[in-house]
């Protein structure tokens, strides 16, 4: 018993972690501003199923949620969020499309 858990502990580090959920990421840091659905909210942001957002980049999209839009008065993420946590964010986002 006491080997197995020598064993586990040694390969723990190699052990892929838990994907990160891009939904839950969504609803803590994104849905209060965008709205659940991204399509806004109730202070009429940017519709993030929009066809002009979800023809952004992942790279653009990554950039805009890491530094910010300071022309849309959005503070950035990356002090906030893991870049898994910010790409899982735009792999949800990627499902709002209309």
């Amino acid at each position: 018993m006491i080997r197995a858990l020598a064993l586990l502990l040694l390969l723990a580090p190699a052990l892929p972690r838990a994907a990160v959920d891009g939904a839950e990421v969504f609803r803590r840091k994104c849905a209060s501003c965008h709205g659940a659905d991204g399509a806004g909210g109730s202070r009429k942001l940017r519709d993030l199923a929009s066809a002009e957002v979800q023809a952004r980049s992942d790279q653009e999209l990554f950039e805009a949620v890491a530094r910010g839009t300071p022309d849309r008065k959005m503070a950035g993420f990356r002090v906030k969020l893991a870049d898994a946590e910010i790409k899982a964010a735009i792999a949800h986002l990627r499902t709002l499309k209309r």
